[in-house]
């Protein structure tokens, strides 16, 4: 969804005729910048969005300001909820089913660990429904590379210059590390240029 508006000018028709979906009523599950950004699209391309969150608004992942800019634009925000089950029928969505949660103590992140309220069930009037949960690779990108050292995430496996599996073949960045920010990123993308450039030197 957000490659196709922000990189692919879906919100451009008619000057770009990239396809993507709409919907008059968007529920976006996720509390991280991600769901934010997803929220906030579909916000300007005219829906009445809800954003679904298990746990606080004070738990969320994302940045304060994303989350503020997120209220500010109009985003509707649904916390201790957790959705259950997707309805639709014919490939169209019309609902989102839900349940109320209680936070009980900590889990392994360091935050409340939710636990459903029973008798809590509601449903959400969409017609259109953007899971913005979890990071990983592009499966596409590495499944092209045979031979290529996976991670139990799924991330490309490198050394400490990005040196993969496969020589000759450098990775940096979240495909390697993980979600990380920009700023980390960049660097082992720098790291990995100045193995390369010593490698090619070399040969």
């Amino acid at each position: 969804f957000l490659t196709r508006v922000n990189l692919m000018h879906a919100d451009a028709f008619p000057e770009f005729d990239t396809p993507v979906l709409h919907g008059g009523r968007v529920a976006v599950i996720g509390g991280g910048n991600v769901a934010m950004d997803a929220a906030r699209v579909a916000r300007r391309m005219g829906a009445r969005v809800f954003l679904v969150y298990r746990r606080r608004e004070e738990d969320m992942p994302a940045r304060k300001a994303e989350v503020l800019h997120a209220k500010e634009e109009g985003i509707e925000f649904f916390t201790c909820t957790n959705p259950t089950r997707i309805l639709g029928e014919g490939g169209c969505v019309f609902g989102l089913e839900c349940m109320e949660m209680s936070l009980c103590d900590l889990d392994a992140s360091g935050r409340p660990s939710p636990e459903p309220i029973p008798g809590s069930e509601f449903t959400l009037d969409v017609d259109m429904v953007i899971q913005a949960i979890g990071t990983g690779p592009n499966p596409l990108l590495v499944s092209l590379i045979p031979g290529l050292e996976r991670g139990r995430r799924g991330n490309v496996v490198v050394d400490e210059n990005g040196k993969t599996s496969i020589p000759h073949i450098y990775a940096g960045g979240d495909i390697a590390t993980g979600a990380a920010t920009v700023i980390e990123a960049m660097g082992s993308a720098k790291q990995a240029a100045a193995a390369i450039s010593e490698m090619l030197n070399e040969e």
